[in-house]
């Protein structure tokens, strides 16, 4: 059984408004994560016997939008003796008006490209229209008020700092075969201990989240999401701990090597 490697990157504010002061918080930066396997003690057994790798992440703001880079290598050991190496990239360009995403994703199964996806979905009068140049003549609509990544990131943010602590939408990041989500996110205020550092780069001490994505196919009446998702945001963006919970197993992310990087400068 092969699973998704696919780090979502949550969270539009409102179709057609533009977004927030806030959105100037997010801080450009990259960041890798090294993934491993954790016991999930709800589930007794699972297929994969061991999974590790390493998730390398670079986001960038830039005058008019802002730029995702995700490239993550992912070795699996089934119990069946079959070994797996699953690489997945990324990248995106979301515009700050909230009005378009640009996307590629591409996945690789041992060395051999198993998926890609290349498209662009822009919010018109009424929808969201996803347009694909892979797999070619590809169109889909979508609800108007899907949110793009960044700016749910953002909204989850918004809504964290004002103590809410729930927020549903509909969700779309061009990064798989699924066409998009509704999205269940739990923002829970993070009160332990802070990481302050990675390697020679201080991390200041700002208000941070634990922030759970359950993703749920459209209309479903379900009531165990297809996936689960984890992350502990900054209030800055900076996630400094990685959740992926795919029912019979589960992958942690710690953060291991991070840096800021430069604003552009931008006229006004």
């Amino acid at each position: 059984m092969m699973y998704a490697v696919r780090f979502i990157y949550a969270v539009l504010l409102s179709f057609g408004v533009c977004l927030s002061a806030r959105a100037q918080e997010l801080r450009s930066h990259d960041a890798t994560y090294v993934m491993k396997q954790i016991i999930n003690y709800t589930q007794n057994w699972s297929p994969v016997e061991r999974a590790d790798g390493m998730l390398r992440y670079k986001f960038r703001q830039t005058c008019d939008g802002w730029t995702v880079e995700h490239h993550t290598v992912m070795n699996m050991d089934y119990g069946n003796d079959e070994q797996v190496q699953m690489i997945w990239s990324y990248t995106s360009w979301e515009a700050k008006d909230g009005s378009k995403l640009r996307f590629r994703s591409r996945t690789k199964h041992n060395g051999v490209d198993a998926e890609e996806y290349v498209g662009e979905a822009v919010h018109e009068k009424d929808a969201t229209i996803v347009t694909y140049s892979k797999p070619v003549g590809k169109k889909e609509t979508l609800p108007k008020a899907t949110y793009f990544p960044t700016a749910h990131l953002i909204k989850s943010i918004e809504l964290a700092q004002k103590g809410e602590n729930l927020f549903n939408a509909s969700y779309f990041d061009g990064s798989g075969q699924d066409l998009n989500f509704e999205v269940n996110t739990f923002m829970t205020a993070f009160k332990g201990k802070k990481l302050t550092a990675v390697k020679d780069v201080s991390l200041s001490n700002i208000a941070t989240w634990d922030m759970n994505l359950a993703f749920f196919q459209p209309g479903s009446q379900e009531s165990t999401p297809q996936m689960e998702m984890g992350a502990r945001y900054r209030q800055d963006g900076v996630s400094t701990r990685l959740l992926q919970d795919f029912s019979d197993f589960v992958l942690e992310g710690q953060l291991v090597d991070f840096s800021y990087a430069d604003e552009p400068v931008c006229k006004k």
